[in-house]
């Protein structure tokens, strides 16, 4: 049978993708003449339990921008969408009846190579695909003889492919993220670091000793106007519906969003006292326009009553108002929480600016910022460079 595409598979966990996988299935394109690679990030795979810190969405999305400079490479969600363990020659089955012209070959290193007889139906997969396995140079004679003995039990046919395969511990990578946030470890690229960190994937939250969020909504009640109240409390939920969109910490977009505001119960005078008192820098276009000190005061508030000590958190309390070029994406959630929150009714574009807010944080960031931009000058309101850099930022 003639077949109209070679296509290679390769499975895993990519809890993180490192360039072990990226050289694993470059080697395979050119050595065994692959039309595509497909990356497969496992849903419920049934010999190891992945970390609950890591969904199953963040492991997708590492792997789509680990391979996003990849013309021949891609990633489906076969595996993904499974409520149930995945087992190799069911989803082999299901991609063969779905492709029935294309050919498949199912990628593997070589800790797999050698488990390979405990795996349930191993006739079935080599039924299903040809398997190429990525070996070190050292190993080779012993996997030539394994290839030799499964060719023949399963009638299946092995490739092992000559490029020497990069054995890489994803459990060792995962460490360093847990030690160094900040620090990118070699074996992992630049885009999937940037995602990891702009998505906090591997950052631990610590809230030991931040006052309840119970008992901040009990002060906000005494201390804030009810509709200001009510804003808080839209905020919060909005942000924590940000936060599942984007898969970012849910207890730190709640924090956040609760305590945008605790300073909004100063007026003008009473920001600009508080931060002389607690000294507090006070910029000149802070002076021309009060009210945006309620950012930093909040966020001093935040700290010093509230023991809140996370500087993701602060930062968008600080930077909700005005924006700031490259904020993080806790201080986005929050900043298009405040504006699109369910109270808000007056803003030109609401609708559109909601639905946009869930589909790409990016351009409803630039969306809201345009627009209030055009609501100041219409006013004939100060605006704050901030702000306007923060526009020229996401634009």
């Amino acid at each position: 049978m003639d077949f109209n595409k070679k296509i290679g598979i390769l499975g895993g966990t990519f809890n993180p993708i490192h360039t072990g996988h990226i050289n694993m299935a470059l080697s395979a394109l050119k050595e065994c003449a692959l039309d595509e690679v497909w990356f497969m990030p496992n849903g419920c795979p049934p010999h190891k339990t992945v970390s609950d810190t890591v969904s199953s969405i963040s492991r997708y999305r590492m792997v789509e921008e680990a391979i996003s400079v990849y013309d021949n490479f891609k990633v489906i969600d076969i595996e993904l969408n499974s409520t149930e363990y995945n087992y190799t020659h069911e989803t082999l089955e299901k991609l063969s009846r779905n492709y029935p012209d294309y050919k498949f070959f199912f990628l593997m290193g070589e800790d797999s190579l050698r488990t390979f007889e405990s795996w349930k139906k191993p006739g079935l997969i080599c039924k299903y695909a040809s398997i190429i396995v990525a070996i070190r140079s050292d190993s080779h004679e012993d996997a030539a003889l394994l290839v030799t003995k499964y060719s023949k039990k399963y009638s299946g046919e092995f490739i092992l492919l000559k490029s020497e395969f990069i054995d890489v511990s994803s459990t060792e990578l995962r460490d360093k993220f847990y030690d160094n946030p900040d620090v990118k470890p070699e074996y992992i690229d630049d885009n999937t670091f940037e995602y990891v960190n702009r998505h906090m994937v591997y950052e631990g939250v610590n809230t030991a000793g931040y006052t309840e969020i119970g008992d901040i909504k009990r002060d906000l009640v005494e201390t804030l106007k009810p509709t200001r109240y009510e804003h808080t409390i839209g905020v919060m939920h909005t942000a924590i519906n940000l936060g599942m969109r984007y898969d970012v910490s849910l207890i730190l977009c709640q924090y956040a969003g609760l305590l945008h505001d605790v300073a909004k119960s100063f007026d003008n005078d009473g920001l600009i006292d508080y931060c002389k008192d607690n000294k507090l820098e006070i910029l000149d276009s802070e002076y021309k326009a009060p009210h945006i000190l309620h950012g930093k005061v909040g966020a001093d508030i935040a700290r010093k009553k509230y023991n809140i000590t996370d500087e993701r958190v602060l930062n968008a309390i600080i930077n909700h108002t005005t924006g700031r070029p490259a904020m993080s994406l806790l201080e986005q959630i929050v900043f298009v929480a405040d504006y699109i929150e369910p109270g808000r009714c007056k803003a030109n574009r609401l609708n559109e600016i909601r639905a946009m807010a869930y589909y790409n944080i990016d351009i409803a960031t630039a969306m809201i910022l345009k627009d209030t931009i055009n609501y100041l000058k219409d006013i004939d309101a100060f605006i704050d460079e901030r702000t306007i850099d923060t526009y020229d930022y996401y634009k």
